[in-house]
């Protein structure tokens, strides 16, 4: 009976070593691509062109971004808090998801309460506490339709990009 009860410790402790290893870690996001002046690119469920922002799931595992904050400022982190009631705020491995910066909530957990416009400068993504920084980007004047962002998905080179990339690899730069 004992050695039984030491091969189910065993096992029990292999699968919780294994589940930490693969754990989730919001710290794996990243903002890829932003753009400000939408005139001809994605275009919402309502029909709606809008400034987008492209968070990137760096890791080889699901993270959930429910909980975490999206701002524009950087002296309020707690902006946007995205709920935790949408079962879409996972993002599987290496996959994008998009949030509108329209001021339109009520369309749902992927439209934020603040606009971004032309004169826009800066985006950040916190944790779910409201104060670590998981990543942020400063954004350059951008004209109508061209993007701004990693140059290689989740990378640490920015730059304009050749053509907008929502939900897709950024891998094309301006050249």
């Amino acid at each position: 009976m004992m050695k039984r009860l030491k091969k189910v410790a065993f096992l029990l402790g292999l699968l919780t070593v294994t589940q930490i290893g693969f754990a989730q870690s919001a710290k794996d996001l990243k903002i890829n691509e932003v753009l400000l002046n939408n005139k001809t690119s994605y275009i919402d469920n309502f029909g709606y062109r809008s400034a987008w922002i492209e968070i990137f799931n760096t890791a080889y595992n699901k993270v959930n971004i429910a909980g975490c904050y999206l701002t524009d400022d950087l002296n309020n982190p707690k902006k946007y808090r995205i709920p935790k009631s949408d079962p879409n705020t996972v993002i599987h491995t290496r996959s994008f998801t998009i949030f509108f910066a329209d001021d339109r909530t009520t369309h749902g957990t992927f439209h934020l309460n603040f606009v971004l416009d032309s004169n826009s400068r800066f985006i950040a993504l916190f944790d779910v506490n409201g104060r670590t920084l998981i990543d942020s980007m400063s954004l350059p004047h951008q004209n109508a339709d061209i993007s701004f962002g990693r140059i290689e998905d989740g990378g640490e080179t920015v730059g304009f990009l050749k053509k907008t990339t929502p939900m897709a690899t950024n891998y094309n730069p301006m050249k």
